[in-house]
């Protein structure tokens, strides 16, 4: 594999959803339809290079068979707690924005070479049970600057495990969750942002009626702004930056539709599919395509 094609960054990998109580949060979720994976204590290197030590924050994991969701919270607070009473001090709901390379180390450094602020690689583990037993499943992380990056915690992640996290006995969902199809993010300023995420992908992006579109390896990113995002999805920002909403591709929307009405799930049909409102999900909104 060339430089050129390891050092890139092509793929919307997750998001993750930090909440107030990870307990409440995960039982809408599964009210939702979504299937969980097993609460998981994070732990990591506090700086590049450094020991990774145990951390008070942990997660529950929605994996699809492209990409993946993530609660996130604190658990112990007496242990570093990840920055996310920050990020819940501006608002509950989306604020990681992790997107996928093959090899971090040679993302780091074209970020580098770019003008960002990237300093080399963070890593990261967490224990997963699995088939055989308790694992490590492991990451390497490229972090950059929040005030380079405001949109929220945005990541390159390079997956060192990636068997141990897509395990096949948690991939079928009761709503026929598939794929992590999209990120929507509200912006004052898309064209001037998109120029920035250019730089950050390294392709470019499209534009329509004031949205910018990166279409990804797998997945697709989308800056909007608030009279847009109003326009088209009849969501409010709270504030800007703001990552507002999640299309998740499903087996049919059919199917999907039935499962919502079953269990009480508000919910608007639009053309780009059913909507499920922030409401239903610690300040997510989503949006089931077929």
């Amino acid at each position: 594999m060339n430089d050129k094609i390891s050092d890139t960054i092509d793929t919307l990998d997750h998001a993750a959803v930090m909440v107030r109580d990870l307990n409440i949060s995960s039982t809408a979720y599964e009210r939702l339809g979504f299937h969980l994976t097993p609460l998981s204590q994070h732990s990591g290197a506090l700086t590049p290079g450094g020991a990774v030590v145990q951390w008070g924050c942990a997660n529950r994991c929605i994996m699809l068979q492209q990409g993946y969701l993530e609660l996130m919270g604190v658990i112990d607070a007496t242990l570093y707690d990840n920055k996310i009473p920050e990020f819940l001090a501006r608002y509950e709901g989306i604020h990681i924005l992790a997107f996928g390379c093959s090899d971090g180390t040679a993302a780091a450094t074209r970020l580098a070479k770019e003008g960002f602020g990237a300093n080399g690689i963070h890593r990261l583990a967490r224990s997963l049970d699995t088939p055989d037993g308790e694992r490590q499943a492991a990451f390497n992380l490229v972090r950059l600057p929040p005030e380079e990056m405001p949109e929220g915690r945005v990541l390159a992640i390079e997956h060192l495990t990636r068997d141990f996290l897509w395990q096949e006995r948690y991939l079928a969902h009761p709503n026929g969750a598939i794929a992590l199809e999209e990120l929507i993010v509200c912006v004052d300023n898309p064209a001037t942002v998109a120029m920035r995420y250019e730089w950050y992908f390294g392709i470019p992006a499209s534009e329509d009626r004031n949205s910018w579109r990166f279409t990804l390896r797998e997945g697709n990113f989308v800056l909007t702004d608030p009279n847009c995002l109003q326009a088209t999805f009849r969501i409010e920002a709270p504030t800007t930056p703001y990552a507002a909403a999640l299309k998740i591709r499903t087996q049919t929307l059919k199917d999907t539709e039935k499962y919502l009405i079953e269990n009480a799930i508000k919910f608007t049909e639009t053309n780009d599919g059913l909507q499920v409102p922030a409401s239903e999900a610690a300040g997510a909104t989503f949006i089931f395509t077929e």
